[in-house]
Parts: C-alpha cells; sequence; structure tokens
C-alpha cells in the first residue's frame, strides 16, 4: 500500500481533417514554459513529424501537464 505520483505534459494538436492527435511524455521539467512548449509543438509541426490518420499536423490545440497521485489501498496477499 503506497501513494504514487505521476506527472506528464500532454501536447494535443488538430490535423488537417479535423481529428485531434496527442502525445504525451513523462516527467516534464518543473520549469517548462508555456513558450517552450509551444515552440516543440511549432517544430513538429513544421518538420512533419506524424502523419496521422486524420492527415498531417495543422495547428496547436492544447498543452497540459496532468498531476496525478495514485492511493492503493489494497494488495492482495502472496501465495
Amino acid at each position: 500500500m503506497a501513494v504514487t505520483s505521476n506527472k506528464v505534459i500532454r501536447l494535443t494538436f488538430t490535423t488537417v481533417g479535423g481529428k485531434n492527435f496527442s502525445i504525451t511524455l513523462p516527467n516534464p521539467r518543473a520549469d517548462l514554459s508555456k513558450a517552450e512548449a509551444e515552440a516543440v509543438m511549432d517544430t513538429i509541426i513544421t518538420k512533419n513529424i506524424f502523419i496521422t490518420t486524420g492527415g498531417e499536423l495543422a495547428k496547436k490545440r492544447d498543452i497540459r501537464v496532468i498531476d496525478t497521485s495514485t492511493n492503493d489501498l489494497y494488495d492482495p496477499p502472496q501465495v
């Protein structure tokens, strides 16, 4: 039984087909700025790094840092 934490950054784009496409990366830097994250997204779009089923990435949609905590209340007995 333990409490664990997990932090990720999720970069969400809109494709040329109008669909959303997200990239989730673990353990973002604590001092990561909005400008740095946007610059990375601009590079990904400009260099056409990902081609999705919805087509090429067209524009930035959202940037989120997600921090979750899990409190494991029960561990099954080891047999």
